[in-house]
């Protein structure tokens, strides 16, 4: 049977089984461990359309059997397209610069932060160079509230908001601002930056947000 493909408002066309299988895979990377059921509901797919697509990733490797061999999660191919992208694509450096850059215009600490599961991971940090300042812990898993900016940005920005604001909602006398960073037209990750509330206003994060976008334009990023 020919596979079935579906044009794109861009003209393109796009093989939708394909598409459906890496689609499950972001779920599951954002999510944590996930049964068919709650797959198949996400994705808006009969059970057993999914189940062959479950199948087939995880004979390719790219899922695996979690807990009681009835949850999914990614498999070991998965973490071998990580490890390569790190490698190759460069973009390590280029988180790496863009932070160090914004520190050194804000002079705030700096993070790039990815959801995984239920947890965010700092994927880089940099480091204010005030004597006043955040310091990371050193576990990078952690977990936010939802009132936390990165939180808010994850959760999807509001019309007309370009980036979210943490005044003091989480730690008193800390200040956070977060913005999303896209690969294409996907959001990746959230730079964030935070610091002490006497120091980090909101019009210090106005100019973290316009310096941002001055940079993902020199840099040949995309904003959206």
């Amino acid at each position: 049977m020919a596979e079935r493909s579906k044009k794109a408002e861009d003209g393109k066309k796009y093989i939708q089984s394909v598409e459906r299988a890496l689609h499950i895979m972001d779920l599951i990377a954002e999510k944590g461990n996930m049964r068919l059921g709650a797959i198949s509901e996400c994705m808006g797919l009969k059970t057993t359309t999914t189940f062959g697509l479950l199948q087939t990733l995880e004979h390719l490797g790219y899922l695996a059997r979690g807990e009681n061999d009835m949850e999914y999660c990614l498999g070991m191919n998965s973490l071998k397209l990580g490890l390569c992208f790190e490698q190759k694509s460069g973009m390590a450096s280029v988180i790496h610069n863009l932070l160090t850059r914004m520190v050194d215009e804000i002079d705030e600490t700096a993070y790039f932060e990815v959801l995984i599961g239920d947890q965010y991971y700092y994927y880089d940090v940099v480091v204010s160079k005030q004597p006043l300042k955040v310091v990371p812990e050193n576990d990078r898993y952690i977990r936010l509230p939802e009132n936390s900016a990165v939180a808010k940005v994850y959760r999807g920005l509001g019309k007309g908001e370009p980036y979210a604001m943490d005044l003091e909602d989480v730690e008193e006398g800390l200040n956070c601002f977060a913005v999303p960073f896209y690969s294409g037209e996907t959001m990746v990750g959230v730079v964030a930056l935070t610091g002490p509330s006497m120091r980090f206003t909101r019009k210090k994060m106005k100019q973290a947000y316009d310096f941002y976008c001055s940079l993902l334009k020199q840099m040949g990023l995309r904003d959206r």
